[in-house]
């Protein structure tokens, strides 16, 4: 039994780990994505939806 509960709490945290790292990588992308509409619109740049 101890075993089983070892393998859970094991699964449940690679999973937040998995989730966290998720995470991060859209937050990296959106901050990237802020910037370059920052750039575009410093510099007048127009778009058309």
């Amino acid at each position: 039994m101890n075993t089983f509960l070892f393998l859970a709490f094991s699964f449940v945290w690679l999973i937040f780990m998995v989730y966290a790292w998720s995470l991060s990588r859209r937050q990296q992308q959106l901050h990237a994505e802020i910037e370059r509409l920052k750039r575009k619109l410093q510099s007048g740049e127009r778009t058309d939806p």
